[in-house]
C-alpha cells in the first residue's frame, strides 16, 4: 500500500471513529437537552447564532484552509497567521459585546445581551488554535483531532445537562458552548509540538492572502445563504417557530455530519496533496461519492419514513412541530451529502475564485428561495429550499467537477444502483409500519423498522454487487491489516536460538 494511500486510509479511520462518538454523544445529548428545555431555549440560541456564526468565519480569515492547501509553508507563515487571528479573535469579541443591544433589539429579546456577551469569549479563545488545528489535519493526524473532540463533547454535554437539570434554562446552551471551546484549545495545544514565534510578516500573509480571500469570501456569502431562513423566522414568525425549525435541520444534519463531513475534512488535506494530478483527484472523488451515497441515502430515506415516530419517541409531543420539517430536510440531506464534497475540490485546485463567484449566484438564489416560502411559515421556508437544492444539483455538481475533467453523468450513474437499494429498503420499512398494530408505541414501531431496513439493505448492497459496499470493506481490510501489530516469530526448534525482531 502506498503511503498517501495509507495515510489517507489511516486518517479516514480516525475521522469515521471521531465523528461516530462524538455525533452519538451530540444526539444524546441534545435529546436529553429537549426534554429538559422548551424550544425557545433553543430558539434563542439559534437567534445568537445567526450573527456569531458569520463572525466566527473572520476569527480564521480563511487562512486555516490555506495552511492545509499550500504545500511549502514555513514558520513565518504560521507564526505570522497566529498573530493575526488572536487580534482578529480580540476584536470579535469586542465588537460583538457592543453590539449586543443591537441585536437583542433586532429581535426584540432583550434577554439576549448578558448570553451575547458570554458566547462572544469564544471568538477570543477559540483564535488561538486555528494554527495548530490545521497543521495537525494537514500532516492527517485525525487520530489525535478524534481523541479532543470526544473528550471536548462529553465533559461540555456534562456540564450543559447538569445546568439544565439546575434549572438555567438557555444559560445552560450557552455554557456548554463556551466549555466545549475552552476544552479543545487547552487539548489541541496539548497535542501539538508547534508554537508561536514573536515574529509577524506582513510579506508572509499575502502569500496565503488571495486563497484566503476568495475563500471568506465564498465562506460570507455561503453562510448567509444557509443562514438566512433562521434570521428570517426568528425576526418574523417566533422564538419557538425557530427553536424547533433549528432543532430539525441540526437533526438531519447529524447522520451528515457523522458521514458527508467526516470524510470532506479528510479528503481536502488529501486532494491537496495531488492537486496536480487531476486524473487521480477525479478516480478518488467519484469513489468517495459513491461511499458517501451509499450510507447517507439508505440513512436519509429511512428517517423520511420513521419521522413520526422518532421525534415523538425522542423528543417528546411538544416538538411534534418537526415532523414535517424533517421529512423535507432529509430530501434535502441526500442531495447536500454529495454536493457538500465540492468546496475541496475548488480548494484543493487553488481555485476559491471560481467557488465565490458561484456561490454569489446560489447564495442569491437560496435567500430567494427563503423569502418566497416565508409567507407559508417554517414548513413553507424549508419546501422552498427544498426546491431549490433540486434544481441546484446539476449546475452546482457539474461545474466543480469540471475542474478534473468529470462529468456529471458519469457521478449520476455510480449513484444509480445505491438509490435503487435505498429506495427498495424505505418501501419495505413503510409496508412494515402498516402491518403492525396500530396500538403500538412509538418506540415499538423504532425498534422493528429499524433492524428491518438494515438487514434489507445490506441484504440488496451484497446481493447486487453495489462497487461502494465493496471498496468499503476492502478499506476496512486495509485499514485493519495496516494497524495489526506483527507476531514475532517461533524459534525453528527447541534447541536453536530465537532471535525476535520487534518492531516500534
Amino acid at each position: 500500500m502506498s503511503k498517501f494511500r495509507q495515510k489517507t486510509i489511516t486518517g479516514m479511520g480516525w475521522s469515521v471513529i471521531s465523528r461516530l462518538g462524538t455525533k452519538s454523544m451530540e444526539l444524546v445529548t441534545g435529546i436529553i437537552l429537549a426534554r429538559l428545555l422548551s424550544p425557545d431555549a433553543f430558539g434563542l440560541i439559534a437567534m445568537i447564532m445567526v450573527f456569531s456564526g458569520f463572525a466566527n468565519i473572520f476569527r480564521e480569515m480563511g487562512f486555516g484552509a490555506a495552511l492545509i492547501q499550500k504545500q511549502d509553508t514555513t514558520s513565518e507563515h504560521h507564526s505570522s497567521i497566529f498573530w493575526l487571528n488572536l487580534a482578529t479573535g480580540f476584536f470579535l469579541t469586542l465588537l460583538f459585546i457592543a453590539l449586543s443591544p443591537v441585536i437583542a433589539n433586532f429581535y426584540s429579546e432583550p434577554l439576549l445581551i448578558p448570553v451575547i456577551i458570554l458566547v462572544s469569549l469564544n471568538f477570543l479563545i477559540g483564535s488561538v488554535s486555528v494554527v495548530q488545528s490545521s497543521l495537525l489535519k494537514k500532516r492527517l493526524e485525525f487520530k489525535r483531532l478524534a481523541l479532543v473532540e470526544l473528550v471536548t463533547l462529553l465533559v461540555s454535554g456534562a456540564v450543559g445537562i447538569t445546568l439544565a437539570v439546575l434549572g438555567f434554562g438557555v444559560w445552560s446552551l450557552a455554557w456548554q458552548g463556551v466549555i466545549a471551546t475552552c476544552i479543545t484549545v487547552i487539548l489541541i495545544w496539548g497535542i501539538s509540538d508547534w508554537r508561536p514565534a514573536m515574529s509577524f510578516k506582513w510579506a508572509a500573509i499575502r502569500d496565503l492572502l488571495g486563497f484566503s480571500m476568495n475563500l471568506i469570501g465564498f465562506s460570507m456569502l455561503n453562510y448567509w445563504a444557509r443562514n438566512a431562513d433562521n434570521l428570517l423566522i426568528g425576526r418574523f414568525i417566533g422564538t419557538s417557530a425557530l427553536g424547533i425549525y433549528s432543532r430539525a435541520y441540526s437533526f438531519m444534519l447529524l447522520p451528515l455530519k457523522m458521514v458527508s463531513r467526516t470524510i470532506a475534512r479528510v479528503m481536502f488535506p488529501a486532494f491537496s496533496s495531488i492537486q496536480k494530478d487531476k486524473p487521480r483527484v477525479a478516480k478518488i472523488y467519484l469513489r468517495v461519492t459513491t461511499t458517501i451515497a451509499l450510507i447517507t441515502f439508505p440513512l436519509m430515506t429511512g428517517l423520511w419514513v420513521v419521522t413520526e415516530h422518532l421525534v415523538l419517541a425522542l423528543f417528546g409531543s411538544q416538538w411534534a412541530s418537526m415532523i414535517p420539517l424533517i421529512k423535507i430536510f432529509a430530501v434535502i440531506g441526500m442531495v447536500q451529502s454529495i454536493v457538500s464534497l465540492n468546496g475541496n475540490l475548488y480548494r484543493s485546485q487553488g481555485r476559491t475564485d471560481l467557488q465565490f463567484k458561484v456561490g454569489l449566484v446560489q447564495s442569491i438564489l437560496t435567500v430567494a428561495a427563503f423569502v418566497i416560502g416565508l409567507r407559508w411559515g417554517t414548513v413553507g421556508v424549508a419546501y422552498a429550499y427544498g426546491v431549490y437544492n433540486l434544481l441546484a444539483t446539476y449546475p452546482s455538481i457539474s461545474i466543480a467537477t469540471a475542474l478534473v475533467k468529470l462529468r456529471f453523468v458519469t457521478i449520476i450513474r455510480n449513484l444509480l444502483g445505491i438509490s435503487i437499494c435505498a429506495a427498495v429498503m424505505g418501501v419495505a420499512v413503510w409496508l412494515c409500519g402498516l402491518w403492525l398494530p396500530g396500538n403500538w408505541p412509538h418506540w415499538g414501531y423504532l425498534l422493528f423498522q429499524v433492524p428491518v431496513g438494515l438487514v434489507v439493505y445490506i441484504m440488496l448492497i451484497h446481493s447486487y454487487k453495489i462497487k461502494a459496499y465493496e471498496d468499503i470493506r476492502e478499506l476496512v481490510k486495509e485499514y485493519w491489516q495496516s494497524h495489526r501489530k506483527p507476531k514475532a516469530p517461533q524459534a525453528k526448534s527447541a534447541g536453536a536460538e530465537a532471535t525476535v525482531q520487534v518492531n516500534r
